[in-house]
């Protein structure tokens, strides 16, 4: 039973292995409202601009034919221009040298991200496809459907590890299948970050060949690839559970001071109150459209991290923040997911022992 006061412990796969904290006890909000589409007017590229790079050296190449920021920034980060956001205004391919000139216009994916953001052409018919839209219309055909407000209770908590379980099996998928996710947020317009946090449920749950495709059904269709109105049922299949605490940060972990920690929330949810010497990084930013960004842009917005030290990031529930948490494992950080509703838990417990 899930208490109003401290909500982890009822929530069994986390229960197990101390992995719900992130679900815990956001009593009073259900995270993944509409508001999360909207624009909080951060700018990764901008907080770049403005700190600077201190190992920049002097005699950095200023391009002809850039705009005053932009040789502002090739100056202070002493980068080729690739991937800022507002190259594709600005500068015409002549002005960028010749070896980047194929990046401008598509999304950059290494071998290695693809392992976890699988191109659509790369999808199999031997993949199980996952839609996690609560409410879509138009769905890859012969994927399975499972919204992922189902794996939520009130969407916000994590329901518990014999209820994941259950759900996954009777949805025809097992611990040795390859699945691939794709699906958003539709009421909110969109956006992967379902997806993602899918992701890291079943990770938790010890599922190894899991992938989130690249793009969402708008692109398959565009690929040429079969959609349908309806999605398919599979026969029920056992799942069996190898639950995993990796990707997933405790308080006394938030608290040793061993990690940075990064605030995916608003800007505006950040300077109401945030962990002490948190980073804010709107899940936000690492995303455009439907799409997490290409590895150079993700480069850029995490340039303010040492990519050496742990990562843990946070929202209040988790589900936002699964989104910049997958982009950190994308570019090989040590990242781990976090709730503040469990830190603020935590923050009030010990207050309460001190006046005791």
């Amino acid at each position: 039973m899930i208490s109003s006061k401290f909500c982890l412990l009822g929530v069994g796969i986390f229960a197990l292995a101390a992995l719900l904290v992130l679900a815990g006890c956001a009593v009073a909000s259900n995270e993944y409202g509409c508001d999360a589409c909207q624009d909080s007017g951060w700018s990764g590229e901008a907080k770049l601009d403005e700190i600077g790079n201190p190992n920049a050296g002097a005699t950095s190449q200023i391009l002809p034919g850039l705009s005053t920021v932009q040789k502002s920034r090739v100056a202070k980060w002493n980068q080729p221009l690739h991937g800022f956001a507002d190259e594709q205004k600005n500068v015409s391919q002549a002005a960028a040298p010749a070896m980047d000139r194929p990046r401008m216009n598509e999304a950059m994916r290494s071998d290695a991200a693809k392992e976890m953001l699988v191109p659509i052409e790369d999808v199999s018919e031997t993949d199980i496809l996952l839609d996690i839209s609560e409410s879509a219309k138009e769905h890859i055909h012969g994927s399975i459907a499972i919204p992922y407000t189902e794996f939520l209770i009130n969407g916000t908590f994590v329901k518990s590890q014999a209820e994941l379980v259950e759900i996954l099996g009777d949805a025809g998928i097992s611990r040795d299948d390859s699945v691939v996710i794709y699906g958003e947020c539709m009421p909110c317009g969109g956006g992967p970050a379902p997806a993602t946090f899918a992701y890291w449920i079943m990770r938790s749950l010890g599922q190894e060949n899991v992938r989130v495709m690249d793009g969402n059904v708008s692109d398959w269709a565009a690929a040429g690839r079969p959609t349908a109105s309806d999605t398919s049922i599979k026969p029920q299949k056992t799942y069996t559970a190898n639950v995993t605490s990796e990707f997933t940060a405790t308080y006394d972990y938030v608290k040793s001071g061993k990690a940075q920690i990064v605030d995916a929330r608003t800007i505006q949810e950040f300077g109401a109150g945030s962990i002490p010497g948190s980073i804010n990084i709107p899940n936000e930013s690492v995303v455009s459209g439907s799409k997490i960004k290409d590895e150079a842009k993700l480069e850029r917005i995490f340039g303010i991290l040492n990519k050496d030290q742990p990562v843990v990031v946070f929202t209040n529930t988790g589900v936002k923040a699964s989104v910049v948490w997958f982009s950190l494992k994308l570019l090989g950080y040590d990242a781990k997911l976090y709730s503040y509703e469990d830190w603020l838990y935590h923050q009030e417990t010990e207050g309460n022992a001190t006046n005791v």
